[in-house]
């Protein structure tokens, strides 16, 4: 069990460095307006890319996938075919459809949250409604992503950008608490 508990905190230490990924890319799309639409489009479809393929990796990863990361596996390949889909985008570059495409994106990560804030409350662990709030959290960032009410304000790719940070902030915090607690958390999932 120590092992598996081991190789569990390494998955959650390497999902925190994705966490910051999203942070860097955020910080990047609120600094740099400038880019062209297609460089925007194309930076976000590669971190979708690389969040699907993450997920996928994390569900193959030593057996632990079957178990704890079963839902990667659905949510990875949708990353997968979303990230692809975006960076080939035969919509055109147009504000509207980085707008719904990040929207759907951050919809599917805030049900995989979802899953694992159920799974924690009828395993009664602590952790689950500060999990379930961050899934709403992010579900509620999707859905603004795509119809953007704050037009007057900013620009969308600066609206991604705060969401991004946002995001990886809550995906940090996440892997944090279950990396904390990951021999609880294992033994929910056995």
């Amino acid at each position: 069990m120590n092992k598996i508990v081991e190789r569990f905190e390494k998955l959650m230490l390497s999902s925190l460095l994705i966490s910051l990924l999203d942070i860097i890319v955020g910080i990047i799309f609120l600094k740099f307006t400038d880019f062209t639409m297609k460089v925007n489009i194309v930076i976000l479809g590669s971190l979708i890319l690389i969040h699907g393929i993450f997920y996928v990796i994390r569900y193959v990863y030593d057996g632990l996938g079957n178990k704890f990361f079963a839902i990667d596996l659905i949510i990875g390949v949708m990353s997968v075919i979303l990230g692809v889909f975006t960076i080939v985008n035969p919509f055109g570059g147009t504000l509207n459809i980085i707008g719904i495409l990040f929207c759907i994106w951050l919809v599917v990560n805030g049900i995989e949250k979802l899953y694992y804030g159920y799974r924690f409350m009828k395993a009664q662990e602590d952790i689950y409604p500060l999990t379930t709030f961050i899934a709403i959290l992010m579900i509620v960032m999707g859905v603004l992503a795509a119809i953007n009410p704050f037009k007057i304000f900013m620009l969308i790719t600066r609206l991604i950008g705060l969401f991004l940070i946002c995001s990886g902030v809550f995906d940090a915090m996440v892997n944090m608490l279950f990396r904390q607690r990951a021999k609880n958390i294992m033994k929910i999932f056995n």
